[in-house]
């Protein structure tokens, strides 16, 4: 059998080297100064000779390109992807599973929001079965990061950079009387999401509703925000219950917490 075929006909055939190649280019995607090949080949567990292999073919084909201080860094292809997802609006099948298996298990609002051109979307939504339930979660432009739980998602695991520059362009407004508008006090939050794995929205961006959400990670890396909108009086009431078929849901399609 061909070595390069990595798993069983039942799941779709995977080719090794193609997921050795992914992975070194989201890894390098990481690094705000590049790496060299050994440092790949490093953090890659990759033998040197192989690391080449891998590099030089990405380089081929413009997924990476080499620096001034010969560190490979993305290429202008990269640039290509990046635009084009940035761009959509459709949203993977095992996105939105995420979002109905959510829905379904919980018969509330849930939604997924992720990081667009360095602003916040929310990517779908599917309205809640219960009689009494927070209206569906427009696809309109997204407000108020600092006062949901979504949005809070998406500030705690943001790279430092990208954080301080939507921080920079969005004032802590005070969108209810329990938002946080502090400086000082959101990042004392955003940590202790990133501690915990989720955060809430308190009555914080609308009254009357209440929000839990939680990250979508591969490898370590954010993909999206996956949270709950419940009537604020319901929430109170079912808050344990609604964190746990959340964290259930995240850890039951494979996603870190």
């Amino acid at each position: 059998m061909n070595s390069e075929l990595a798993a069983p006909a039942s799941a779709g055939t995977r080719i090794q080297s193609v997921a050795r190649a992914s992975q070194l280019l989201l890894w390098v995607a990481q690094q705000p100064h590049g790496a060299t090949a050994k440092e790949i080949a490093i953090a890659q567990r990759l033998a040197l000779p192989t690391t080449y292999h891998l590099v030089n073919t990405l380089v081929d084909q413009g997924l990476l390109a080499k620096d001034g201080q010969r560190r490979y860094i993305l290429g202008h292809s990269a640039a290509i992807l990046a635009h084009a997802y940035l761009g959509a609006r459709s949203v993977s099948e095992t996105l939105l599973g995420a979002v109905r298996e959510l829905a379904e298990r919980t018969r509330e609002t849930s939604y997924l929001a992720d990081w667009g051109a360095h602003e916040i979307r929310v990517l779908a939504s599917i309205e809640g079965s219960k009689m009494v339930r927070v209206a569906e979660v427009a696809s309109a432009p997204y407000e108020g990061a600092h006062a949901r739980a979504s949005g809070k998602v998406l500030l705690a695991w943001a790279p430092s950079e990208l954080r301080e520059r939507y921080l920079a362009g969005h004032p802590l407004t005070a969108v209810t009387p329990n938002t946080i508008t502090d400086r000082d006090e959101l990042e004392r939050e955003l940590r202790r999401i990133r501690r915990r794995g989720y955060a809430y929205d308190l009555e914080e961006f609308s009254l009357g509703v209440a929000c839990v959400g939680a990250p979508l990670l591969q490898d370590g890396r954010l993909v999206a925000a996956l949270g709950v909108s419940v009537p604020a009086e319901r929430f109170r009431k079912d808050r344990r219950e609604l964190t746990r078929v959340l964290l259930d849901v995240v850890a039951g399609g494979g996603w870190a917490r």
